[in-house]
């Protein structure tokens, strides 16, 4: 059972043999938990001009200008955006690139200090893991980690490329991980952002079409 905060929904995944009234069963004993869950979680917010959201860990403005030519940031915080088409999605699109080029580059970097090769890199909008990494050796990201700081993204994919070599949370896993991090990196602290922000990144949807 998950909660999509994008389309306001419950979804609850089962085999197809299980009956409505075993699902209704499973709903009202964990009604408690799930009321918990929604009240904790930050209402949808809609990106647009003026809004503010996180990138690369820092705050910026969102702000549509008819000169400016490519999507950049400045020295006053904003997130300049040309105005043609349609800016949002335009973002949207930005970030998801952004992304996808800072996590590859660490990926390659780490699994060659790893000495392990990945087959794969997929970024798409998880909503339930930062990453994870195949028996395949196929690794995948959530698009969202470009709003988190740099320590963040390197835990991430430090700890998805540790697992090339050990599929499970041993101490010996948790040990590469540590092994591929800075020495000066806080793993519980990188931890710790991502329970703390990882909902309201998740909240933020670009004119509806985050999830698509």
């Amino acid at each position: 059972m998950r909660i999509d905060t994008n389309k306001s929904l419950v979804k609850i995944s089962a085999p197809h043999h299980v009956d409505t009234a075993t699902l209704r069963a499973f709903l009202a004993r964990n009604q408690q938990w799930l009321e918990r869950q929604v009240e904790t979680r930050p209402s949808t917010q809609v990106v647009r001009d003026g809004s503010t959201i996180p990138f690369r860990g820092l705050d910026y403005r969102v702000v549509v200008d008819a000169s400016a030519k490519e999507i950049q940031t400045n020295a006053d915080g904003q997130l300049v955006l040309p105005a043609r088409g349609e800016p949002v999605l335009r973002l949207q699109r930005f970030l998801i690139a952004q992304a996808s080029e800072d996590l590859k580059a660490r990926a390659d970097r780490l699994s060659t200090k790893l000495g392990i090769p990945f087959r794969s890199l997929r970024v798409r909008d998880t909503k339930t893991r930062w990453g994870s990494c195949s028996s395949r050796a196929g690794l995948n990201f959530c698009w969202r980690l470009i709003f988190a700081d740099d320590s963040v993204r390197e835990y991430v994919v430090a700890h998805e490329v540790a697992h090339l070599k050990h599929m499970d949370h041993s101490p010996a896993f948790w040990a590469q991980c540590a092994a591929l991090c800075p020495e000066d990196l806080d793993i519980e602290a990188a931890k710790r952002t991502l329970r703390r922000e990882g909902n309201e990144w998740h909240a933020l949807v670009f004119d509806g079409s985050a999830g698509r």
